[in-house]
């Protein structure tokens, strides 16, 4: 008798009805083997999340400031950790970190404020997780791919604290830069790490952990939501493709984590944001400013994933970049 084909390995998908999608509850049967697949794997996918007209209407309005950031307006800051950076004839790195656009016209609760992604996280990490990263993944076209890492660099709880919640604005697979995951790896600490105060994983870790469960490539398809432990290995890949694969990238905090991060945000936006926080049940950690002069494009970069409660992480961070010249 033949033997059936193993099954490939993947993330678990929650699959919602339009109407769960609509109406922001989704069964409990669903919500169940959501944070069972979260803690297993470190990531899961809620496949039919997000209206896909609500999507194709903040995927179109990014790509122009996509243009934008690539002719020198605003901040520009590339993800780098290419395997070849720094090389010579390396790309620049395809992975842009692009603010998507805060205004009020494309604050939509559903990408914001899912309910769908505000429950699961509430119940892994506690009541009224804070929101204090609001980013995107734009990815250019390029023959680069990033090198291994988790996201924390340095000691950090061995536990859940810190959840990215990606949204797809488009289909995305193998063709055009699916994230490569390594599932399972969540739950691994600062020694998997090449040292103290890098990202990347070291060699012979890798190594040990393709023997048991290897990397995948996921497809996930426009409207999904991906909700990724902080922690878990992974790495940017190549885009072959002319076609610019933009991935909104929001981050959850415990509450009780304390990270110090605020979004500079205009004033008169202020009742948006208050609606939102309640709407979803959830903190978005603001630093109101003048509406005066404003501009999202211009917020820089921060990857301070760090607790206030733990001040010598930054310590420690500063003699590294002393001693390394960074």
């Amino acid at each position: 008798m033949a033997q059936d084909a193993p099954i490939p390995d993947a993330p678990k998908t929650i699959v919602l009805t339009d109407e769960e999608r609509d109406s922001g509850v989704m069964s409990d049967t669903k919500l169940y083997d959501a944070i069972e697949g979260f803690f297993t794997d470190g990531l899961i996918v809620v496949e039919n999340a997000i209206d896909v007209a609500i999507i194709d209407k903040l995927n179109t309005r990014m790509l122009q400031d996509t243009e934008k950031l690539l002719s020198g307006q605003g901040h520009v800051h590339f993800n780098h950790l290419n395997v070849n950076a720094g090389t010579k004839g390396a790309a620049v790195g395809g992975n842009l970190s692009q603010v998507p656009p805060i205004e009020k016209e494309y604050l939509f609760p559903e990408v914001y404020a899912n309910k769908h992604g505000a429950r699961i996280v509430s119940n892994i990490l506690g009541p009224k997780p804070e929101v204090h990263f609001i980013r995107s993944n734009t990815l250019l076209a390029t023959d680069e791919r990033q090198m291994v890492h988790s996201d924390i660099r340095f000691e950090h709880p061995e536990h859940p604290f810190a959840i990215a919640f990606n949204t797809c604005l488009v289909d995305v697979g193998p063709e055009n830069g699916s994230t490569e995951l390594w599932l399972g790896t969540q739950n691994t600490n600062i020694n998997d790490h090449r040292e103290l105060g890098e990202p990347m994983i070291a060699t012979d870790k890798l190594e040990a952990r393709r023997a048991v469960r290897p990397p995948i490539y996921p497809r996930i398809k426009k409207g999904s939501i991906v909700l990724r432990d902080l922690r878990l290995w992974h790495a940017g890949m190549p885009n072959p493709t002319n076609n610019v694969r933009i991935m909104l990238a929001i981050v959850y905090y415990a509450a009780w984590y304390k990270n110090g991060v605020e979004t500079p945000l205009p004033l008169s936006l202020k009742p948006t944001v208050e609606e939102l926080e309640a709407y979803a049940q959830i903190k978005i950690a603001t630093k109101w400013v003048p509406d005066e002069g404003y501009d999202y494009l211009d917020i820089k970069f921060s990857n301070n994933f760090s607790s206030t409660l733990t001040p010598w992480v930054w310590e420690k961070i500063k003699n590294v970049k002393t001693v390394k010249g960074y």
